[in-house]
């Protein structure tokens, strides 16, 4: 393949190739077919015409479940040993080209491919804008404010690793057919799993997070400084585990509530 149909833009952080998907094929041994998930439409899902399999976005997981109801479901491509698409043959050619689904035919890499090893190595389990965003959430915490549990979701289990910094949420959401969990990363060498069960019960007493706080530290004997809590109260917002009581409220006045 000749270099003058490669173009990196340092800017945008891509690599542009300038011919046909044929001309590029050598180079990129299509990585299209490789790399991504190809989601595909409920329609070709039951065409019979793909290799295809449903998925649970909750669990990441393969569901054999047929529930019309069900706003959970995604539908892909299956992927082989190598992790490529099933229809991708030994010589990097779609096997069912002319019946593609409609994002293989929709889809064009005219615009480059972004290249991920430019951007800098985050610090584990940091994501870019994350500590940004937790900083101004945090700020905006006041003692009166009220958070409840999220109507939604049941949490059944936490497990905290200390040793890790890392703690997982088993979860639940109302009218889904099963788990789910979330994980992120959280170091407190007061807390264990117990106790955080215990503080998040607090929540179903609709209290202002002032008096959740200190009936907490009473109760357990803990000494939780503000900071402390208020970055426990990020944590379990971001996993919906609790919700600000403003939002709740919003949330009905939407389907026709108070």
């Amino acid at each position: 393949m000749n270099s003058d149909r490669i173009e990196l833009d340092g800017k945008k952080r891509k690599l542009a190739f300038n011919g046909s998907c044929m001309d590029i094929l050598p180079l990129c041994s299509a990585a299209c077919c490789r790399e991504w998930v190809v989601g595909i439409t409920f329609e070709e899902y039951t065409s019979g015409l793909y290799s295809a399999e449903q998925m649970c976005v909750l669990t990441d997981k393969e569901c054999d479940k047929k529930i019309a109801t069900c706003i959970n479901r995604t539908f892909q491509l299956r992927k082989n040993d190598g992790k490529a698409c099933f229809h991708l043959d030994e010589n990097n050619r779609c096997s069912i080209y002319e019946r593609r689904p409609k994002v293989c035919r929709d889809f064009s890499c005219e615009g480059g491919w972004r290249l991920d090893s430019v951007f800098p190595i985050m610090e584990k389990g940091k994501a870019p804008g994350a500590e940004i965003y937790k900083e101004t959430f945090v700020k905006q915490l006041t003692d009166d404010m009220t958070f409840v549990s999220h109507p939604l979701i049941k949490l059944h289990a936490i497990f905290y690793a200390k040793a890790k910094s890392e703690i997982t949420f088993l979860k639940e959401m109302v009218g889904t057919c099963g788990k789910f969990y979330s994980r992120d990363y959280y170091q407190d060498p007061q807390l264990n799993d117990d106790l955080l069960l215990c503080l998040i019960r607090l929540f179903d007493s609709k209290d202002t997070l002032q008096k959740i706080r200190q009936r907490f530290c009473e109760q357990q004997q803990v000494g939780l400084a503000q900071s402390e809590f208020y970055e426990i109260v990020w944590l379990l917002n971001k996993h919906n585990i609790i919700l600000n009581a403003k939002n709740f409220r919003g949330m009905l006045a939407g389907m026709g509530g108070i």
